[in-house]
């Protein structure tokens, strides 16, 4: 009996603790998948956040075009480019190519010099210009030429060009004149409709307006397939404050 108890004990004794091939097969399966949620998560979340950083760059840009572009349309006295055209001709218009797609010209005061003289008055001269950048889009500059340097002892006349924003993927500019006047009906006194302008959205009350329609785009290398960029399409115009020479009004 002792002898067979003792038996037992030897055939019923566990060896060593151990790991057999098919466990180890699928814990490592399980540390795969485990290592593969965490690796798509986390990359995820960084597409996440450069798409977010991209569209608030396109947000930057757009805001930085805005200030700058607006600013110099309406403290400009004439517009060289675009020519003002008709209404029912700015369908027919097509996205600009690289290069001038605007012309600016105002007029400073220069108090270093006393009237009558004629340089009196100087001239300041900024072009908006397309380039085009590495991925496919344009980056917009801004050319200035200036009668007046900035600050004594730079050169005259003072150039500078500088970078504006990026992410242009087209851009069309062109300018309107204002309807011309037409005599209405005589009805009612003091003639209160003697004359019949257009209504501020149209055309403005100004000179004329120059338009602008821009798309921007996310930044950075893209797929070739991708069919559609467009982040931000901005659709507007500025009126021009100075009043050109030979236009009605």
């Amino acid at each position: 009996m002792v002898t067979t108890g003792r038996r037992w004990q030897a055939v019923g004794r566990r060896p060593g603790k151990g790991l057999t091939l098919v466990e180890a097969m699928i814990a490592m399966a399980l540390f795969l998948l485990l290592l593969m949620a965490a690796y798509r998560l986390f990359f995820a979340e960084v597409r996440a956040i450069r798409t977010a950083l991209e569209h608030i760059g396109v947000n930057e840009n757009a805001r930085l075009f805005l200030a700058q572009f607006g600013h110099d349309v309406r403290t400009a006295n004439r517009v060289p480019f675009p020519w003002p055209i008709r209404r029912e001709d700015v369908r027919t218009l097509t996205a600009a190519p690289e290069g001038v797609v605007c012309t600016l010209e105002k007029t400073m005061f220069d108090f270093a010099v006393k009237p009558p003289d004629k340089k009196f008055l100087r001239r300041v001269k900024v072009d908006w210009r397309l380039k085009k950048a590495a991925d496919g889009t344009f980056d917009l500059f801004r050319d200035m030429v200036s009668e007046i340097p900035p600050r004594p002892g730079l050169p005259s006349p003072f150039k500078a060009t500088r970078k504006v924003c990026g992410g242009v993927k087209e851009m069309i500019v062109f300018a309107t004149l204002r309807k011309p006047v037409k005599f209405s009906s005589f009805a009612g006194l003091p003639f209160k409709n003697f004359l019949d302008f257009e209504p501020y959205p149209s055309d403005g009350t100004g000179a004329f307006l120059v338009h602008v329609r821009i798309t921007f785009v996310r930044e950075g290398t893209r797929q070739a397939d991708l069919k559609d960029r467009s982040a931000q399409v901005i659709r507007t115009c500025f009126a021009v404050r100075g009043r050109p020479n030979g236009v009605n009004p």
